[in-house]
């Protein structure tokens, strides 16, 4: 069967594109976030651009699965990183299947055209060991050209690329500056408004738009060869608030695309949200609920 690429996988703006990333691979929420199902569906659907998670088992295999515990979205209780691939994977979701074991995703993907591009959103913040960064690299070489990691660990991004330099990365840069308080984080306001430990942001020494200008443009370095910068829908539009208008510029004079996370229909205010965030010239939008969000997309405002 021949699939084409879904239109509401993307906002088509004049002569620009505006991707939507769906989260999680929750395309019509029927199936569980990171399910065999989910993905299925997505490359079924001909979805453009799709994430998943990954996270260390205690045995050295990788998992896709979101959160730091089995028990929000499965039969099952603990830690990911306490379980085992047999345990991991004999936990169940509500629409039946187990979670996957990383190169069984991997394999899925590599049977479909679609998506056409995929988030490997690595979630643990603990160094990767040299063998952990190889597996890692190894397994995704079937689909090298669709995928890329992210992370906010950027001392993982460079492990992996160690490894491997022409492995494409993405880089979440909420490790160092932020504007909600991430407990992983627990970065101190600084200031400017923004939680960030760095001495720039001791004391205003100049504009909001040079401070952070000045910090981005140092983090999003920190890795080499990022592709992509990932930053939170709150952060952003706190940068817009904060009359930075370029804001959109700052990664895209680095060589970057801009993706805002996660912007989702039905919650307060989206659609003006969404209409200032495509204005302020984002490339792609991550959510849950990307087919509301395209219609919205279309709709002159």
């Amino acid at each position: 069967m021949t699939v084409t690429a879904h239109p509401d996988s993307v906002i088509q703006l004049g002569d620009r594109v505006v991707e939507l990333k769906v989260h999680r691979c929750l395309w019509s929420g029927t199936y569980s976030e990171n399910s065999r199902l989910a993905i299925e569906e997505c490359a079924r659907e001909g979805v453009v651009r799709a994430e998943i998670d990954v996270r260390l088992l205690r045995d050295g295999e990788m998992v896709v699965f979101h959160d730091d515990r089995l028990d929000r979205v499965t039969d099952a209780q603990g830690l990911v990183r306490d379980a085992t691939a047999a345990q991991a994977t004999g936990a169940r979701f509500e629409d039946g299947t187990h979670p996957l074991l990383f190169s069984e995703a991997i394999a899925l993907l590599a049977a479909h055209e679609f998506p056409r591009r995929v988030e490997l959103d690595l979630k643990d913040l603990e160094p990767y060991t040299r063998p952990q960064a190889e597996a890692l690299a190894r397994a995704v070489q079937p689909i090298k050209g669709r995928i890329h990691f992210s992370c906010p660990a950027d001392w993982n991004l460079r492990r992996l690329l160690a490894v491997d330099p022409t492995l494409p990365v993405s880089l979440n840069p909420h490790s160092y500056i932020d504007t909600e308080d991430d407990p992983d984080a627990r970065l101190p306001i600084g200031a400017y408004g923004y939680r960030d430990a760095h001495p720039l942001a001791r004391r205003r020494l100049s504009t909001t738009s040079e401070y952070l200008r000045d910090r981005l443009g140092g983090i999003m370095r920190l890795v080499p060869g990022v592709v992509e910068a990932h930053v939170r829908v709150g952060m952003f539009e706190r940068m817009l608030d904060d009359g930075i208008a370029d804001a959109a510029g700052i990664f895209h004079d680095l060589g970057m695309k801009v993706d805002v996370w996660t912007l989702d229909a039905d919650t307060p205010h989206w659609r003006e949200r969404l209409a200032r965030l495509m204005d302020a010239g984002v490339d792609i939008v991550t959510t849950n609920t990307a087919r509301a969000i395209a219609g919205a997309g279309r709709v002159p405002t």
